[in-house]
């Protein structure tokens, strides 16, 4: 038997333990080394028997290897006899190794087995479930977690197998796919070397060398509730004068110097994230403002520290800070724009990326999505594990996580499904007012009896403009996932649903004491009913800005409609923690210009504060040459001498040494 069949038994048998399983390998050894100085015959090396091969093995197959070559290499090798000639010591090395060989495979598993049930007493005994052996150990990781923490933790491990959106669209349509769409090896000019791969980002050969992305991380703590490591991410000084010239542009409304800017220091983060954001208002493609957001994340991923993890859901960010939170939004974006390109696994992966940096505060909303991306991707079980272990928020009150659960199950069940009906019972009574909206969207009928129910409408104060925070959910839910639930059989078990719901709610009720039902059932609706308040927490107003649904802007509170705020920084927290507030002489207030989050979003005037322009067919000098210097940036046409400077350039510090 090979070295990886040993390996392989030794995991399986729960000996994963490096430490461990060198103290016991010494062990044996030296007790065959006793034997052999007491006059053994024929002394046996029982690695030997695992076949010699160890060294062969790469560092990444677990830690049990590791141990064993390291016993491997320093055991005393046996004296071979002298050889006359170099022809006859090369004969008998290659026999001595036959023999070797032949000792290995003459080992069958059986016996294998056999040898390492002896030494069962002397090993700790470990715990091989396959929920703990994918989310790992704490103490592996250096931090100590609670049931609690373990449990929530290891629901926020990220797959990094699937981060691969190109691999994706592979298995779903073919390699030609990607060929056709420009990501190919054959598209790829020559003379350009591959770059490696990183977890969230793939650099492409046509992209810009990286010399330092100005961007550093360190852990500065331990966030006590979730157990996780609380890293800060860091500019250098070089990339801080940079920023000073990137938020000048920005003051300015010079959308041209900040294409000059990202084109000279094509890594810098801010400048990336809001040249994909004026690319996709001012109609550009939007495969190359993804490629920008890429881009930004390659250039944090180059960052990291050694410590930090994207993907064991152990890795925490302070989003006060100004520096942490262009990780928030890359992600963000990365995510739009796979589920646009159809990469639903990849995305999924990405949104528990976005939710681990963060669980408790959840600034961006990442839980409005994880639902929706778990269902497109067909991860029913993801769902169901969610709803019913994730503690750090309160997940019950989400209306899209109570609709998707049910959902989820039906999937599931498909025969017989009479668990998911009671979910969607739940649903129904506690979340009524998604019953009209969910209903029409996804094409079904429903009687003038439930629609004219006041149990199912919403209560609006004629002297609010904008939407509660209930009616928000709601609206989010439903515009991101009804087309989940127009087939004709989750149809026909919507209708079952809510005719079951409609004998539990007493005729002409309207608030959670009219339905008979259970006790908790009855309580979650006393506490859903407490959302339906005009105060719209500070991150669902975040999440409905970046969440590309203009009309749901218009329904947010009015302090957040007419305040400014930027592509690569929208809505700053209250308790914001910005470094360059100071420096820029107090909090930055901007004007608009596009890429920006006020009032006129996504109308033309947006786009007259570059130059009186009449729609899009004025005076777009300043996009066009916006655009071509993308173009350029994006490596679609001849480079220049050296367009591949970072923030940290080393020829611009020679030179300001010199002046």
């Amino acid at each position: 038997m090979s070295s990886r069949a040993v390996r392989r038994a030794l995991k399986e048998r729960g000996y994963d333990d490096m430490a461990e399983t060198t103290a016991l390998i010494e062990k044996q050894v030296c007790e065959m080394e006793n034997e052999k100085d007491r006059g053994s015959s024929e002394p046996v090396n029982m690695f030997d028997l695992l076949g010699g091969d160890a060294a062969e093995s790469s560092e990444s197959e677990g830690s049990v290897e590791g141990g064993v070559e390291a016993i491997v290499e320093v055991e005393p090798k046996q004296e071979a006899k002298p050889a006359k000639t170099k022809k006859t010591k090369r004969g008998k090395n290659k026999k001595s190794k036959g023999k070797g060989k032949e000792k290995a495979d003459d080992m069958s598993m059986a016996e294998f087995e056999a040898h390492l049930k002896k030494h069962d007493a002397e090993l700790p005994q470990v715990e091989t479930k396959k929920a703990q052996g994918a989310a790992g150990r704490g103490a592996a990781l250096g931090v100590e977690l609670t049931a609690e923490q373990q449990q929530n933790r290891a629901l926020l491990v990220v797959d990094a197998k699937q981060l691969d959106a190109e691999a994706e669209i592979k298995r779903l349509f073919g390699s030609a796919a990607v060929q056709n769409a420009g990501q190919g090896r054959r598209g790829m000019p020559r003379g350009l070397a591959v770059r490696k791969r990183l977890a969230l980002s793939h650099p492409k050969a046509t992209w810009p060398p990286m010399n330092a992305p100005g961007i550093e991380m360190q852990q500065v703590g331990v966030d006590e509730e979730t157990g996780g490591h609380v890293f800060a991410v860091e500019h250098t000084e070089r990339f801080r004068s940079v920023q000073i010239d990137f938020l000048s542009a920005v003051m300015t409304n010079d959308a041209d110097a900040i294409a000059g800017l990202a084109y000279h220091h094509p890594y810098h983060v801010d400048a990336l994230l809001q040249l994909s954001e004026i690319l996709k208002q001012t109609g550009g493609d939007f495969i190359e403002a993804g490629t920008l957001v890429e881009r930004a994340l390659y250039a944090f991923e180059c960052g990291f520290a050694s410590r930090f993890s994207i993907t064991n859901g152990l890795g925490r960010l302070d989003f006060r800070r100004i520096e942490s939170r262009g990780l928030f939004l890359a992600l963000f974006r990365h995510m739009q724009f796979l589920a646009r390109r159809g990469c639903w696994r990849t995305a999924f992966e990405v949104n528990k990326a976005l939710l681990a940096l963060d669980p408790v505060r959840d600034p961006y909303g990442a839980l409005l999505t994880l639902d929706f991306h778990a269902l497109k991707s067909r991860q029913y079980e993801y769902v169901r594990r969610m709803s019913t272990e994730w503690t750090w928020s309160r997940i019950d009150l989400l209306p899209g996580w109570a609709y998707s659960r049910a959902l989820a199950e039906f999937m599931l069940e498909r025969n017989g499904a009479e668990r998911s009906t009671d979910l969607l019972v739940e649903a129904i009574l506690v979340f009524p007012s998604v019953v009209p909206v969910l209903w029409s969207r996804a094409g079904l009928e429903m009687d003038a009896a439930v629609t004219d129910h006041p149990y199912f409408q919403n209560v609006q104060i004629a002297s609010e403009s904008g939407m509660t925070h209930m009616q928000l959910l709601e609206q989010l839910f439903v515009e991101r996932s009804s087309a989940l639930f127009r087939t004709p059989e989750v149809g026909r078990w919507l209708q079952e649903g809510l005719l079951l719901a409609l004998e539990q709610i007493e005729l002409g009720g309207r608030t959670a004491s009219d339905i008979k039902c259970s006790e908790s059932v009855v309580q979650r609706r006393r506490e859903a009913e407490r959302l339906n308040s005009y105060v719209v927490p500070e991150r669902i107003s975040r999440h409905v800005l970046v969440s590309d649904m203009d009309a749901l802007k218009a329904g947010l509170p009015e302090s957040v409609r007419l305040a400014t705020s930027y592509a690569f920084d929208p809505l700053p927290p209250v308790d914001d923690i910005n470094v360059y507030n100071e420096v820029m002489g107090g909090r930055m207030v901007f004007e608009t210009m596009p890429g920006a989050f006020g009032a006129d979003l996504g109308d033309l005037e947006a786009l007259e504060a570059l130059g009186d322009l009449d729609g899009l067919d004025g005076d777009a000098t300043a996009v066009q040459g916006l655009l071509m210097r993308i173009q350029n940036l994006l490596g679609g046409g001849e480079l220049e001498a050296d367009p591949g400077t970072s923030s940290d350039e080393s020829d611009l510090g020679a030179e300001e040494q010199e002046a």
